[in-house]
């Protein structure tokens, strides 16, 4: 694979020869080349001769001694009529090379007003004049707009590594082919240097965590920012001792880093995944991931190679998804006056073949084990976006949706596809957010919450009041429309003065901040009668209905779906 340097290179090269070829019609000029400047040498990143070679593409010459240097220095256009005759330029040995020529030269300068190179034009008979300037002058603008474009588009402003979609059109152009392997990086207790120190100095974590991994990096390794303080590596190889070997580059490069906040209460330390086999970088990712997540479930600070041959979940998972095994059940969310439903929420079931219905915690568990976390999450979108136009709810259908697919933009892009090919509104679809979600730093999935809510998409806190829930302290930064209060709140309710108390505090501060509440785990109509009491005005539970297949809420619903999925 290319370097990533060699990768911007040959955009800018590209672009700008496509630009020569139509500036030859209105500037008359043999040659345009443009150059590179890294202030001490001038590299021919392009160029175009219509005739004679005058200069060559990938040559270097020392600055000073380059008639770019002269631009650099103008800081502006240069013109030169002879260059035998300039005092500038004659005793130049490129001068001496070429003999008489004449030359215009226009920098291009980078958004910070930094020299980044110039746009050059030769020609032994004609003499530029202002016009010419002012066209060549644009060009320069064009590249240096195309520079800022791909700097903003593809690479990350924090880090100067990669954005996702700039690796995988890089993998798909050049890799999928290619023996490599995917390392997954996370910064654990990151969390708490955002939280106790705020952003700012988590920024600064950040960018010294990616310069020990630029001091590690071979320079065709393939370095990506994927998303808060995850970092994704490609590298050209999937021996496994060199992967461990890569890995240990990596450990080695961050403990000799002077990080920030070393003497931290929680120290921060890396928990690494990585893949070696996969049929798509998306499956190297997430194979990746789940090994990394493995180490963070086992306490941090390790690294894990995920190992088809080891996992009997991947094998199951897949035949659930591709074998019908996996079933939504929806459970009515109501009207606490009037029993009236408004909403569902809908409920993952795995009917395993010689197990049984296993519970749907082991359920996530294994395709989170498996990688295929991603696929069922958006099997579950998908069938209860089918589902809404069948059940039709005054309001929404409810989901849960894993971290891990939340703080993937590339999830984000096939929900679209989901609402685009069901035909359902997103507007008519809840996110839940449960307790693993809030224990996330929300600047892991802010921007894909983000996006979905300006489609629509809306989203609750799940769990509120379960013990290990830290929801509350995201209402400031997640795009929160309800809470849903957790069932052992609402056990104790009856006999717990406490419990009754955060439970009107919870109804009060939705009302303050124009929130719905949706109290879960009623059993019994006395609980029903005392959430009333407190405020709340939906409520869930086995009091009015457990969670039911579709098809015995809605009896035709077979029929309907197949209608809907055009089967």
């Amino acid at each position: 694979m290319k370097p990533m340097k060699e990768q911007r290179e040959d955009l800018i090269r590209i672009t700008s020869k496509t630009l020569f070829s139509l500036l030859h019609s209105v500037i008359d000029a043999n040659t345009f080349f443009m150059a590179y400047n890294n202030g001490r040498h001038n590299t021919i990143v392009s160029a175009w001769n219509t005739g004679e070679e005058m200069i060559q593409e990938g040559s270097v010459v020392p600055y000073s001694l380059s008639y770019c240097s002269l631009v650099g220095l103008e800081a502006g256009p240069v013109m030169i009529e002879d260059t035998t005759s300039c005092a500038l330029t004659r005793e130049m040995p490129i001068t001496s090379d070429l003999g008489k020529a004449s030359f215009l030269g226009v920098p291009i300068r980078l958004a910070n007003g930094d020299l980044y190179g110039t746009i050059c034009a030769l020609d032994r008979h004609h003499v530029f004049n202002a016009q010419d300037v002012e066209r060549l002058t644009h060009v320069a603008s064009v590249i240096s707009g195309l520079i800022r474009l791909e700097e903003t588009t593809y690479f990350d402003d924090l880090t100067g590594f990669l954005r996702y979609n700039a690796l995988e059109s890089i993998y798909e152009r050049e890799l999928e082919d290619s023996p490599k392997a995917v390392i997954f990086m996370d910064l654990d207790n990151f969390k708490e240097v955002n939280d106790d120190y705020g952003h700012t100095i988590g920024d600064r974590v950040l960018q010294s965590l990616a310069g020990a991994i630029r001091k590690a990096a071979d320079e065709n390794w393939l370095l990506c920012r994927y998303g808060g303080d995850e970092f994704v590596i490609v590298i050209p190889t999937n021996d496994a001792e060199e992967v461990q070997r890569a890995v240990k580059r990596l450990v080695s490069a961050f403990r000799d880093e002077d990080m920030p906040l070393s003497n931290h209460e929680e120290p921060l330390t890396l928990s690494i995944g990585a893949c070696l086999e996969a049929d798509s970088l998306r499956e190297y990712i997430d194979r990746a991931d789940t090994a990394m997540y493995r180490i963070k479930k086992g306490g941090k600070a390790g690294m894990s190679i995920f190992r088809i041959e080891d996992q009997q979940a991947e094998l199951d998972m897949r035949q659930a998804l591709q074998g019908g095994e996996l079933q939504l059940y929806f459970q009515p969310i109501v009207e606490a006056k009037s029993g009236a439903v408004s909403s569902y929420e809908a409920l993952l079931r795995w009917n395993h073949p010689e197990r049984g219905l296993v519970s749907p915690v082991e359920a996530i568990q294994a395709a989170e084990e498996a990688g295929l976390i991603e696929q069922v999450d958006l099997w579950v979108l998908r069938e209860a976006c089918f589902a809404q136009s069948i059940l039709m709810p005054q309001e929404r259908i409810h989901v849960n949706i894993t971290v891990k697919s939340l703080r993937d933009p590339y999830f984000v892009e096939l929900a679209a596809e989901v609402f685009a090919q069901t035909g359902c509104p997103p507007d008519k679809i809840e996110i839940e957010l449960n307790e693993t979600t809030q224990r996330l730093d929300a600047s892991h999935i802010l921007p894909q919450l983000v996006m979905l809510r300006e489609w629509g998409v809306t989203f609750s806190l799940d769990d509120l009041g379960s013990g290990s829930s830290s929801g509350i302290g995201l209402l400031q930064e997640l795009p929160v429309q309800t809470l849903k209060i957790d069932r052992a709140l609402i056990q104790n309710a009856s006999f717990n003065r406490v419990s009754r108390a955060m439970i009107r505090g919870v109804v009060a501060m939705a009302d303050e901040l124009g929130l719905s509440v949706i109290a879960e785990g009623v059993e019994t109509a006395e609980q029903r009668e005392l959430l009333m009491s407190l405020g709340c005005l939906k409520l869930q539970g086995y009091y009015f209905s457990r969670p039911q297949p579709l098809d015995r809420l809605r009896p035709n619903a077979g029929r309907l779906l197949q209608a809907c999925c055009g089967e």
